[in-house]
């Protein structure tokens, strides 16, 4: 089953873990798939956070056992006791049958990280043999082992930017001629957009000559509240169906946009 990397070139945080989140939600409410939404980030933990509180999160302790997500995935590549079939059980259900997600390591230090980071693309190899869909948040640029690896093997990638002008020359540069995806499926994402900017999509496209298409996840400050406080369900759920002319609706809009040229691309 398909491997969706959302992955930046940029050196900064651009939004593109909660576009991830954007999509995989609606894609789980509107598509009759089974879908993984992981990552590949150390000490991160937006996409947990997104759907349960993070202070309900911490008393219940899942940040600090091991017993769960990628932590104990690994373990069991290390084993070599991981199966397809027991993925789920180290999954978080958050759309019963439609969405899982898997949370991060927990490990304290960076030396721990990288020796998980190891099992990463294993995890994914069994994860596919689970679930329609496997979508990986990954970090940025192209410094590290384990990226590459997935990028490589990817079956389709988002490639995520936004709009400011000092880093997109070397980001639309990284989009078409990387090594690691320049051949592959792909899509230009434009994330926490402003279409009244100076440097929105047809001015971008005009300057750089750019003939594929720029997609974008609009920026909207009570998705990104209804993340911090574990309500993302909520939030797509009561925004589904708003008009695209409203301020919820133009977002829950794009984002659909983005899903139908996902779903165009890759065989599920």
């Amino acid at each position: 089953m398909p491997k969706i990397v959302f992955w930046s070139p940029e050196p900064k945080s651009i939004g593109q873990t909660l576009a991830s989140v954007a999509i995989t939600t609606v894609m789980a409410i509107e598509e009759d798939y089974s879908n993984l939404l992981l990552h590949g980030h150390w000490q991160a933990k937006k996409i947990e956070t997104a759907f349960t509180y993070y202070e309900t999160l911490k008393k219940t302790n899942v940040f600090g056992s091991s017993s769960m997500g990628i932590t104990a995935l690994a373990r069991l590549v290390e084993s070599n006791k991981l199966t397809p079939e027991g993925i789920r059980n180290y999954a978080k259900p958050v759309l019963k049958q439609r969405l899982d997600i898997m949370y991060g390591t927990n490990v304290a230090s960076r030396e721990q990280f990288v020796q998980l980071t190891k099992s990463l693309n294993m995890v994914i190899k069994n994860a596919v043999q689970t679930y329609d869909l496997v979508w990986i948040d990954l970090p940025k640029g192209t410094d590290k082992s384990y990226i590459t690896e997935i990028l490589s093997e990817a079956d389709y990638v988002i490639c995520t930017i936004n709009q400011e002008a000092m880093f997109l020359d070397e980001a639309l540069k990284q989009y078409m001629e990387n090594d690691y995806i320049k051949d592959k499926p792909k899509m230009l994402l434009m994330c926490n957009y402003e279409p009244r900017s100076k440097y929105n999509i047809p001015n971008i496209r005009r300057k750089y000559g750019i003939k594929d298409p720029i997609y974008s996840i609009p920026s909207n400050y009570l998705f990104t509240d209804a993340c911090n406080d574990g309500n993302v369900i909520d939030f797509i759920y009561n925004n589904l169906n708003a008009d695209k002319n409203d301020y919820n609706g133009s977002f829950i809009y794009e984002v659909k946009e983005v899903l139908k040229e996902i779903l165009s691309k890759v065989r599920v």
